[in-house]
């Protein structure tokens, strides 16, 4: 055998045992039953199912803490607690909740309950199992407490941190900065609207003594709506005793389309137009920036939601 055959031979050799020796042989998760530690192997046959867009990494799920916080292993061996990104369940223990954190809910038994609904499903979904962290490209990659921040995508390409919001388990953590915020926001609506989950056990409710309002939606424009886009608007108005910076607020429709206003003061009595097209903004008119109709003629929803994601006003037709 020549050298370089034989060198061929050690680097293989040297390969199989450097893969042998970052697979142990048990590890004991949360139920203290023995289980092996998944090979190399296993998690490239799971990694060939479905490739995220943004950076990601397969991990193994060896615990779930509660509902959107986790521990996990990755294909090294290395453990890392994970906090599910741009979501946030009820805590589990009743002192641990606070009134209106959940839009103005304040029955803190029931929002217990659903913390444990949520951590239980969770658990079901995820422990045991294999699933993506995905890392968001505008997110810090941790979170104030060491956690790594991460969506939790399963491994046939299903978001499962958007289905804790889509099914009412979560709210959406609107403090944090994070790309898929938006589309968060309108699955939180429709939860909410629909009253699925803790929406509808709880008893979520718009503000009732709201600051600044919705007087009325023009939703069929004068003509054909169309070729009259800025003639949809949505009417709003300053009710209050003390002026109000739009800024980071937003308005949606029942489809999950959304305006985020600029900032904007609106000072007590004065009121505020946003009209479906493209325009330039002034202090009485700001536009969608939309290429066609926002509002449906034969029944829609528009809702109103503060900077910190609070709805604070509802009008239907």
């Amino acid at each position: 055998m020549g050298f370089s055959q034989k060198l061929i031979m050690v680097l293989l050799l040297s390969s199989v045992l450097v893969i042998a020796g970052c697979t142990g042989t048990s590890n004991t998760n949360s139920t203290g039953a023995n289980h092996g530690i998944p090979s190399a192997s296993t998690y490239s046959q799971h990694s060939r199912q479905f490739s995220p867009n943004w950076e990601s990494a397969l991990v193994y799920v060896t615990r779930v803490v509660d509902g959107d916080t986790a521990y996990v292993r990755f294909s090294n061996g290395t453990i890392e607690k994970v906090r599910f990104l741009g979501v946030d369940t009820p805590e589990t223990e009743l002192s641990r909740n606070k009134p209106d954190e959940y839009d103005h809910i304040t029955d803190m038994e029931c929002l217990t309950r659903w913390g444990l609904k949520a951590e239980d499903f969770t658990r079901r979904e995820l422990q045991g199992k294999y699933v993506y962290l995905v890392f968001d490209p505008i997110s810090p990659r941790r979170g104030y407490y060491g956690r790594l921040l991460a969506y939790i995508y399963l491994t046939n390409g299903t978001d499962f941190t958007e289905e804790l919001v889509r099914l009412g388990y979560a709210r959406v953590y609107v403090e944090g900065k994070f790309e898929k915020k938006d589309v968060y926001l309108k699955d939180q609506v429709k939860a909410i609207q629909e009253g699925d989950g803790l929406w509808g056990a709880c008893g979520a409710h718009a503000e009732e003594n709201p600051t600044v309002v919705i007087v009325m939606v023009q939703y069929d424009a004068a003509g054909d709506d169309s070729r009259n886009i800025n003639g949809e608007y949505v009417l709003i108005k300053n009710v209050g005793s003390s002026a109000v910076n739009l800024k980071g607020w937003k308005l949606m429709d029942e489809s999950g389309n959304t305006f985020t206003f600029p900032s904007i003061t609106l000072s007590p009595g004065e009121e505020l137009r946003v009209h479906s097209g493209k325009g330039e903004n002034t202090k009485t008119d700001l536009y969608w920036g939309s290429d066609k109709p926002i509002w449906n003629n034969n029944g829609d929803t528009a809702y109103l939601y503060n900077s910190e994601g609070h709805l604070v006003d509802v009008y239907r037709w």
